[in-house]
This record gives structure tokens, C-alpha cells and sequence, in this order.
């Protein structure tokens, strides 16, 4: 081997260390599993550059496993054979000394060493000798690789565990953070993965120790060892199929493991999949919230005004109630003047029409002083009905008109119900909207938040030294100042959240849109719950939103006496 002096070593006096014999090899000159050994070691000791560089070693570790399997599985079937030709090979034999020796079957170390010790003598066992021979081959496979060739595998396959339940996070607690599909999905597939793995390493130790100490089933091994234990009738020789059990379960924690990387790997690109469609659904979200407002405030308006309306007519019909009655009885009574008065006409002119018939039975004199009376009685009477049916008219338009207000507030009232059940089924969409912008914000949050620790430079190293991940001081920080200043503002809300910087600027006629929004919701509420909406829509618009952003607008109105209740919140 083409050994090198260590750098270090070079510049020293000889000694020992210098001698051929003591010399480390050159990393140069190790072998490749070897340095990938080295790689995972050294994350105990170093964390790694990146995710993608611990991802790297991960999986060449995985390789250097199943190269070790591999060569296992040679040196125990032989080379170029398998678990096929081990049972072809035994299992007929094998049953044949359970025949012959009356044990039930091949399922411990001592029902082994029984049929080694019984096949020996001649009087229990008149069989082939050769099959005795086989089982004793069987005992000292098993013995030389079953605990004692799996420890390293075990242990090679719970670092790899250690590691990826380590860094191959997905940054979302089910409890506490909001749903998220894709970080939920990955979590709870995390969860499968670790408990499949810490099930396939028990199974091994488990199926190993039963061997040794108790007894084993068939039913005990993995359902691919399983189904092909069924197929080849090997269930009453299970001892047969202990080391395939085990291979199986190294090569099911190497499955796992790879899909775990590759899930890992393909996490943050799922995730900025998730922030661009929720983004998009963001923006119709938003139309569709702010046409709801819209919608709403247009008929809280609408509802406002008609009520004004509906009050004052209602009052006005209240102060012309008693005369209304009044009116009636003086339509009654013009009605009734004018009945009679042109009852009285009509029989006037019937009797002047029977004066003139009956001209020849009455004097000169008589005739035409009569007549002359019916004629000014007539005509009296004519002039008088004008005037009378003018003054009944009028009377008449007066009542219909206040007939026709109380219709119309009667139907002002229908309005005003159906606006207000109108009102109420609008207000109930405009929160469901709310609600799901509301859930798609912190979806949206939540999504860029876990992105950005996924992708960042040194979130391996965080994690390694178990430092906090996410600026959780500096939003306790802000959320504290924000619960102070809800307390202690009172009315001055409004002048805050004019002064409050926004990044995406918001003009001056939104900011008024926003606090009428505020005041129109929390019409009935304390101001404390006003300036908190206040607060939270701020945190929510200003995308750069920090304490010092609180403190210079609380400067600019001079509310000294709210910083100082800060200041001594901080300090608590």
C-alpha cells in the first residue's frame, strides 16, 4: 500500500510515529466505503453544510449498506445463489428428519441442537446421515451470522434513522400550526417512515432473540418472507427463512430511507408549487372578499338611509293621524251636502219642467212668480255645486295622498325586512370569505415560512446546535407590543393606524376604507377589540411589520404614556 507521512508529522523529529508501521493511510488511499463511513461519523461530531449535502451522505451511506448486504447474503447462500436454491436445496431433507426424529418443527436453536444431538445416534436416527450433516451446517450459519453479522447493519441503519428524523424534517406541528396539505401530508408520512423503521430494526433483534431463546413463528416474518415461506411450505421449518427475514428488513429500512430523501428532496419544490397556486387563489380571494365588503357596506348604507326615511315618515304620519279622522268626516259631510244639493236640483228642474206643462192651470201672476222662484232656486243651486265638489275634491286628493304615504311606509317597512334578511345572508358570505382568505393567509404564511427553513443556508446547522429556527423573539416581541398598545390606545386607534407605515403602500383613501371597515364591524364592541382588528389587518398588509414601526407612530400622535406601558411590558 503506497503509504503517506501526515502533514503534521513531517516537520517533527523521528519517532515511532514516523515509522512505516504507525503511518496512517492517505484519505486518498481509503476505500470509498470506508470514507463514507467517515462522512456519517462525522455528522455526530459536525453538522452538515446542507441539506443537500447530509441528503448526499445519507445516501451514500444507504449504498455502502446495501453493497455490505449484498456481500452478506453471498458469503451466507453462496455465491451466485439465493434464498430459492437455500430452500430447494434443505426443505425436503430437512422434513424428513422431522419425520423421522418426531419433532414438531425447526423453529428455535434448541430444536436444532435436539435433531444434531438425536441425528448422532444410531438408535433414534436410522435417516441419511448427510441430512444431519445439513442441519448442522444450518446450526452454524445461522450461529456465525445471526446476531453478530446484523450489529453493524443494525446500527448503520438506526444512525441513518437518527439522522433523517434529525434534519429531514417538515418544520409543521398538526397541533398548533394551521393546515397545510402538503407539510400535513409529509408529516404524517414522517411518522410512518420512523415507526416502519424502528419496527423492521426491532423485528430483527425480536426474531433473532425468539430464535435463541424461545421459539419462532411463521407468522412472525415480513409478508414478503411470509407469502414465499406459504408458497414453498416451509411453515414448519421457519429457522430456514431467519436470515432472509432479516436481509428483508435491512432492505425495507433502505426503502424507507430512500423515499424519505427523495420526499425530502422534492418538499420544497411542492411547497413553492403551493405558495404560487395559493398566491394566485389569493388574488381572486381578495377581489372576491372586497366585492363582498363592498356588496355589504352598499347595503348597510342603503339599509341606513331607509331606515332615516322609514322613522321620519313615521313620524309625520303620526302627526296627521287625529287629522286624517277630521278630513274623513268632512269628505263625509261635503259628500253628503252634495248629494243633497243636487237632489234638490234635479227636483227644481222636474218642477219647473212640470210648471211649464201644466202652465193652463195656473194664474198669469201665480205662474210667473213661481216660475221666476224655481228659476233662481236653479240657478243658486248650480253655482253652489262647483265650490262644493271643488272643496269635496280637495279633501278627497288629501286623503288619497295620505293613504299612499301609509301604503308607501307600509311598503318602506316590507323593504326594510327583506334588506335586513338580505343584510344577513350578505354579512354571513362576507365572513365565510373572510374566513377562507383568513385560512389561505396563514396557509399561505405557514407555506413561505417552512419554504424559506427548507431552503435555508444554515438550517443544518441550527439544528445541530439546537438553536431556534424561526425570529420567534423578535414576533413575540412585536405581538406583545401590539397587545399593549390594543389596551392602553383607547380612541386613538384611528390616528395610529394613519401613521403606520405599509409595505405595499396603501393610499390614504384605502387606509379610511379600512379604519370605516373596522368601525362598521366592531360597531357595538369595546375600542380594545377595534384596535386590535386594526393591529392585525397593519400585520397583515405591512409585509416588513416590526416594534419600532409601533413606536415611531405612537411618537407621531404623542401617546408617550402607551411606550411606557411597553417598556415596562418588556420588562416584566
Amino acid at each position: 500500500m503506497n503509504l503517506k507521512l501526515r502533514p503534521i508529522l513531517d516537520c517533527r523529529m523521528p519517532t515511532l510515529a514516523t515509522k512505516t508501521a504507525f503511518l496512517l493511510p492517505a484519505l486518498d488511499d481509503m476505500s470509498k466505503l470506508h470514507r463514507r463511513s467517515m462522512a456519517v461519523q462525522q455528522l455526530e461530531t459536525n453538522p452538515p453544510r446542507s441539506l443537500a449535502k447530509l441528503r448526499h451522505s445519507i445516501s451514500s451511506e444507504i449504498k455502502g449498506l446495501s453493497k455490505k448486504l449484498s456481500r452478506l447474503e453471498r458469503n451466507y447462500y453462496g455465491v451466485g445463489k439465493s434464498l430459492q436454491h437455500e430452500v430447494e436445496k434443505s426443505i425436503l431433507r430437512l422434513k424428513g428428519v422431522l419425520r423421522m426424529l418426531n419433532i414438531s418443527e425447526f423453529s428455535s436453536k434448541a430444536s436444532l441442537e435436539k435433531a444434531i444431538k438425536d441425528g448422532s445416534d444410531a438408535e433414534k436416527y436410522k435417516g441419511d446421515p448427510n441430512n444431519i450433516s445439513l442441519i448442522k451446517e444450518l446450526y452454524g450459519k445461522i450461529q456465525t451470522f445471526m446476531p453478530s453479522k446484523f450489529t453493524d447493519l443494525i446500527e448503520t441503519c438506526t444512525n441513518i434513522k437518527t439522522l433523517l428524523e434529525k434534519y429531514c424534517v417538515s418544520f409543521y406541528d398538526p397541533e398548533t400550526d394551521h393546515y397545510l396539505e402538503t407539510a400535513a401530508h409529509y408529516q404524517q408520512q414522517i411518522e410512518i417512515w420512523i415507526e416502519t423503521i424502528s419496527k423492521s430494526i426491532t423485528n430483527i433483534k425480536k426474531l433473532q432473540k425468539n430464535y435463541q431463546d424461545i421459539m419462532i413463528h411463521h407468522t412472525q416474518f415480513t409478508p414478503p418472507v411470509l407469502a414465499f415461506c406459504q408458497k414453498n411450505e416451509c411453515e414448519n421449518v421457519p429457522v430456514v427463512l431467519l436470515f432472509a427475514d432479516g436481509c428483508t428488513n435491512i432492505k425495507a429500512v433502505m426503502s424507507v430511507a430512500n423515499n424519505w430523501i427523495q420526499a425530502d428532496q422534492n418538499y420544497p419544490v411542492f411547497l413553492r408549487n403551493d405558495i404560487d397556486d395559493l398566491d394566485r387563489q389569493r388574488e381572486e380571494k381578495v377581489r372576491l372578499l372586497r366585492d363582498a365588503k363592498t356588496k355589504y357596506h352598499t347595503l348597510t348604507y342603503k339599509l341606513s338611509q331607509s331606515e332615516i326615511e322609514y322613522d321620519k315618515a313615521l313620524t309625520e304620519m303620526e302627526t296627521w293621524k287625529n287629522k286624517k279622522e277630521s278630513m274623513k268626516d268632512e269628505a263625509d259631510n261635503l259628500r253628503t251636502l252634495s248629494i243633497e244639493l243636487q237632489t234638490e236640483l234635479e227636483f227644481k228642474e222636474y218642477r219647473k219642467k212640470e210648471l211649464r206643462k201644466r202652465e193652463s192651470e195656473y194664474s198669469q201672476e201665480t205662474y210667473i212668480e213661481t216660475y221666476e222662484m224655481l228659476t233662481d232656486e236653479i240657478h243658486y243651486a248650480k253655482e253652489k255645486m262647483p265650490p262644493l265638489k271643488r272643496q269635496l275634491a280637495a279633501v278627497q286628493y288629501k286623503l288619497e295622498w295620505m293613504t299612499q304615504k301609509e301604503n308607501l311606509v307600509k311598503r318602506m317597512g316590507k323593504d326594510i325586512k327583506d334588506m335586513k334578511k338580505e343584510l344577513i345572508d350578505i354579512r354571513v358570505d362576507r365572513e365565510r370569505k373572510e374566513e377562507e382568505f383568513e385560512q389561505l393567509d396563514k396557509a399561505l404564511d405557514l407555506a413561505r415560512r417552512i419554504h424559506r427553513y427548507k431552503t435555508s443556508t444554515d438550517v443544518t446547522e441550527k439544528i445541530f446546535f439546537s438553536l431556534p429556527i424561526g425570529q420567534k423573539k423578535g414576533k413575540d416581541k412585536l405581538a406583545k407590543a401590539c397587545e399593549t398598545i390594543s389596551e392602553y390606545i383607547d380612541q386613538d386607534w384611528m390616528l395610529l393606524y394613519r401613521q403606520l407605515p405599509f409595505y405595499p403602500k396603501r393610499g390614504s383613501h384605502t387606509i379610511e376604507k379600512d379604519i370605516s371597515d373596522i368601525n362598521t364591524d366592531g360597531a357595538r364592541g369595546p375600542l380594545e377589540n377595534k384596535a386590535v382588528a386594526a393591529l392585525n389587518r397593519w400585520r397583515r398588509h405591512h409585509t416588513r411589520a416590526k416594534k419600532a414601526d409601533l413606536v415611531d407612530a405612537l411618537k407621531k400622535i404623542r401617546r408617550h404614556d402607551v411606550l411606557s406601558h411597553i417598556e415596562n411590558s418588556e420588562m416584566e
